[in-house]
């Protein structure tokens, strides 16, 4: 699978398999890889239904990663937890998706 997203003006296909993670900020949805981020004219919650089936799961209320590329979990303040992605970037599990996340990595989806 691909997703279509815009940098500079400029059309992209991405390659699912590329992408770190998705987030939503200002109404704005953008796409992470490790190279780049691209911009999406999707919703947040229909990309995630797009890719629910792909091996990602929503972390928090404006973030959708992919659990492939998750090199490390850590435990952070507030019983909220850090996924540490195959980039070395650090993004935040939010408390209310903790349990989820824990269901998955167990095979429990």
């Amino acid at each position: 699978g691909q997703l279509t997203g815009k940098l500079d003006g400029e059309q992209y296909e991405i390659s699912v398999k590329d992408i770190l993670y998705l987030e939503s900020v200002d109404n704005r949805v953008f796409i992470y890889t490790s190279k780049q981020s691209y911009e999406t004219s999707g919703k947040l919650y229909e990309l995630e239904e797009l890719l629910k089936q792909k091996s990602f799961l929503r972390i928090s209320k404006s973030t959708i990663v992919n659990l492939m590329r998750i090199k490390s979990i850590k435990p952070s303040l507030n019983a909220r937890f850090i996924a540490v992605l195959s980039n070395g970037e650090e993004i935040m599990i939010s408390r209310k998706y903790v349990a989820d996340l824990k269901k998955t990595l167990k095979g429990g989806q």
